[in-house]
């Protein structure tokens, strides 16, 4: 890609102006592309090759390999080694046995592929932040239609409003830079450049609901109201958005003052917190302390969850059961006293 169509060069500006607004990448930062081969990956890989040329960052991608598709998952990786070789870009490649993972933790294939790369990635960021000077990122290939389908799979588990808006641009060391681009458009820039990609055929099989969702749901109600109703969807995320970073700010004081010398939080300032700056104050406690353990992003402890543990609260500082319980979502437990409340993994329990 040394010269660029006009069509081309509008998208690879697009993506740079995202960038830029959004201060992800400076000259001192280490950027690791998570580059799996597909079409996504690969126009996110040549787009940082392009803005490279521009700021000089260090860039090195990484791969992993699931092993769930056998040799075609052989082929992506020596696809990714090529692709690297011939850009003369470093590349880290691990490999995962994600079966035996789903079975060990109880979880779907989808999951547990979450949870190995999300492994690999802290892995990567330890590996390379001492001797980088500036921000050590992973840079992952989330678009605008991923942003709308993690929508609606986070509405349906009944998350709410964080949890539909959880998929960010900029998100601790991950950055998004095609987060605000569509899927067509990447799709329409790679065939007019003749840029090739592996086709991942899992990405076409309904047993993962997500699948559902992009080739059953996102087309029928688009042909029912008769209009593609991704881009309504994705300003109602943006205002979303909005709102949660002010709700945020808000919780983020009030944990302040509830968090206890031992790390446990104070029942009464708590119980007299609004319902929505409870449930919020709750996650991020869970988000300070067990950070590396818990995949928040996919809102597995639900609304529902927290709405349960925010009852018992009121029940424990105002009520008659002065003490509670509960089995919360990947081993989570909430002790609940009325003096006193503590979130911690259950093994943790005395």
């Amino acid at each position: 890609m040394k010269s660029y169509s006009r069509q081309s060069y509008n998208l690879l500006n697009s993506l740079r102006e995202t960038v830029e607004r959004e201060a992800l990448i400076s000259s001192a930062d280490h950027i690791i592309c998570a580059l799996s081969g597909g079409l996504d990956s690969v126009m996110l890989f040549y787009f940082l090759l392009y803005y490279k040329k521009q700021l000089d960052f260090k860039l090195t991608a990484c791969h992993l390999h699931h092993g769930i598709r056998g040799l075609t998952a052989d082929e992506d990786e020596s696809f990714v080694r090529e692709l690297c070789l011939q850009a003369e870009v470093g590349l880290d490649v691990r490999h995962a046995d994600v079966p035996a993972l789903a079975a060990e933790e109880n979880l779907s294939l989808e999951a547990a592929g979450r949870m190995a790369r999300h492994d690999f990635f802290r892995d990567l960021i330890r590996k390379y932040s001492p001797s980088t000077a500036g921000a050590c990122r992973i840079a992952l290939a989330h678009h605008a239609d991923d942003a709308v389908e993690t929508f609606l799979l986070n509405l349906g588990r009944g998350s709410g409003s964080r949890g539909v808006s959880s998929m960010r641009i900029a998100d601790g060391y991950i950055i998004r830079p095609l987060l605000e681009t569509r899927e067509a458009d990447l799709r329409k820039i790679a065939l007019a450049e003749s840029i090739s990609w592996r086709e991942d055929e899992t990405n076409l099989s309904p047993e993962f609901l997500r699948n559902r969702i992009r080739h059953q749901l996102l087309p029928l109600w688009s042909e029912l109201v008769a209009y593609d109703v991704s881009p309504v969807l994705l300003r109602y995320i943006g205002t979303v958005r909005e709102n949660e970073d002010y709700l945020n700010r808000q919780a983020e004081e009030a944990l302040k003052k509830a968090c206890l010398p031992d790390n446990s939080l104070s029942s009464v300032i708590i119980a007299d917190l609004d319902p929505a700056i409870q449930k919020r104050s709750l996650l991020l406690y869970l988000e300070k302390y067990y950070k590396d353990e818990l995949d928040t992003d996919q809102a597995d402890i639900s609304n529902a969850h927290l709405t349960a543990v925010c009852a018992s609260i009121q029940e424990a500082v105002y009520g008659d059961k002065k003490q509670r319980r509960h089995y919360l979502p990947q081993a989570v437990v909430a002790e609940i006293a009325e003096s006193r409340i503590l979130l911690l993994k259950n093994e943790r329990l005395c």
